[in-house]
């Protein structure tokens, strides 16, 4: 039977529409696909991205942390023991050095006693009326709080008066330290914690509480000690809470956790290992 043209005419006509509906659909296809795909890896590189900026966020913190360990209880040629009480679970308070005042003249009492100092170099408006600070030679450390001393005078040469008068000291190596105190503590943060940070300036608030760690799991701290002396001595990791009185660390292992980010519980880690003391002078135990 002959076909007439007209039907194959439409018959063509069908054909092209549909091929070109087919077209349209595999572009389309095609297009989704590929806006997926770039969604995907522009949502992986931000979470890499996000990844990448908290491990530098808790690197910082961390070396904060390290070189405040490093710093804590040295005031020149003297130092504040470590105590188990500057470590409570969550909350450290840590004794950094701050600045040294210039100690201009001494005076003694009768018996020969240190009685006052005066300082000099001291700009008038950076004065301020510190409760807090630490006296050291040579051969000792004194903190001086409360009434153990009190300010006379003001303006540039302002004078500290100790009570009671000070015996012993070594006058050529005596050194005044306005100590900073610097307190880092874990706050609840849903599932995690914030580090923050608090710090004083001779006993005298200095600025805000301030996050330097959101997303924390967890911070640690173990102390290397010695049991004993020579060869006989056994050495061990302790937490603070078990450093005895008299019992110096030599050593500072700092642990920080956190969460990786991205809505997971991806968990990551790092640690350092500080050498506190230069040496270690062995005590036996009575």
């Amino acid at each position: 039977m002959p076909v007439s043209g007209r039907c194959s005419r439409s018959r063509l006509r069908g054909s092209l529409l549909l091929s070109s509906l087919l077209a349209a659909s595999l572009t389309s296809l095609v297009l989704a696909l590929s806006l997926a795909a770039l969604a995907t890896i522009q949502r992986e590189a931000g979470d890499a991205e996000r990844r990448m900026s908290r491990r530098q966020d808790a690197r910082w913190a961390a070396a904060e942390l390290a070189r405040d360990l490093l710093r804590h209880g040295r005031f020149g040629c003297g130092a504040r023991p470590w105590q188990a009480g500057d470590f409570a679970a969550g909350a450290w308070h840590l004794w950094l050095p701050g600045r040294e005042l210039e100690i201009g003249r001494v005076r003694h009492d009768a018996a020969g006693r240190l009685e006052a100092m005066e300082l000099v170099g001291l700009a008038p408006e950076l004065w301020r009326p510190w409760s807090r600070l630490w006296l050291s030679d040579c051969g000792s450390g004194r903190e001086l709080a409360g009434g153990d001393a009190h300010w006379q005078g003001a303006g540039s040469t302002p004078t500290l008066r100790l009570t009671p008068a000070l015996d012993g000291a070594h006058l050529p190596s005596l050194q005044l330290w306005l100590p900073r105190e610097r307190r880092y503590r874990l706050a609840a943060d849903g599932q995690a914690y914030r580090l923050l940070s608090r710090e004083r300036d001779g006993g005298l608030a200095d600025g805000e509480e301030r996050v330097l760690l959101d997303g924390v799991h967890s911070l640690s701290l173990q102390l290397l000690v010695a049991d004993g002396c020579g060869e006989a001595a056994r050495w061990s990791w302790r937490a603070p809470s078990d450093l005895r009185p008299g019992q110096p660390p030599q050593a500072a292992r700092l642990g920080l956790a956190w969460y990786a980010g991205g809505g997971e519980d991806e968990v990551n880690r790092l640690s350092y290992d500080l050498a506190l003391e230069p040496g270690f002078t062995c005590r036996e135990a009575s």
